[in-house]
């Protein structure tokens, strides 16, 4: 008896890894496909030819072309690592090199160029598609405030600075990297933002960031 259900469980391990390799390779086409095709010329018999499966096997795993949309912001955000808790950050390091190191994971999101053109695609087809509007919150913002917020909250309980509401002080903060390596781009096609002003623009937003808690901290 143990011998058939050690081959069992070894069965449904197999399945298993062969379900999660099919549902990755689907992720990644209709990363590719919605790149370049956009979201309504999409069409999900495209992605799945792109992932060498049939139809109906990418039925089995997405219900339909938002779903699997979402799938995809989803991939993103899981390869950067923004949700996570700021467990990995020393609470003891100065302010602002605890920000650049918080921020670090949705900085590198932001100035992806695969995220770029994905803000693109939702920005052309929000108006028909008005699900997408969402996205744009879903695609690094949500989650990375979260992740910012018990941060700041985490300083707040070590004294460092003042234990207020973070909400409104890290939308402005998200606001302006969301601004400097998406929107500007976007509406600028032209723009090249190098290393070294990156890294001023940066600098400039956690210091706004920082000079906001210290003025807290004196009222």
């Amino acid at each position: 008896m143990s011998v058939l259900k050690g081959v069992n469980v070894s069965l449904e391990t197999y399945r298993r890894t062969i379900r999660e390799g099919k549902r990755e390779a689907i992720v990644q086409s209709a990363q590719r496909v919605f790149l370049e095709r956009g979201y309504q010329g999409a069409a999900m018999a495209a992605i799945a030819k792109d992932a060498d499966v049939s139809t109906a096997t990418l039925y089995k795993h997405f219900a339909n072309k938002e779903t699997l949309f979402d799938a995809v912001v989803a991939d993103r955000i899981q390869q950067f690592d923004i949700a996570s808790p700021p467990d990995d950050i020393d609470p003891s390091l100065p302010l602002d090199e605890g920000l650049k190191q918080v921020s670090a994971s949705f900085v590198e999101l932001m100035r992806d160029d695969n995220t770029l053109d994905m803000f693109r695609v939702i920005i052309s087809e929000v108006s028909r598609f008005p699900e997408l509007k969402d996205k744009i919150y879903t695609l690094g913002r949500n989650p990375f405030r979260a992740r910012l917020i018990a941060y700041l909250q985490m300083q707040a309980k070590q004294g460092a600075v003042a234990d207020v509401s973070f909400t409104a002080m890290a939308e402005n903060y998200i606001g302006l990297i969301t601004y400097w390596f998406i929107f500007a781009r976007i509406f600028n096609p032209t723009a090249n933002i190098s290393n070294e002003l990156a890294d001023s623009l940066l600098r400039e937003a956690r210091a706004t960031l920082i000079g906001r808690l210290r003025l807290l901290d004196q009222g």
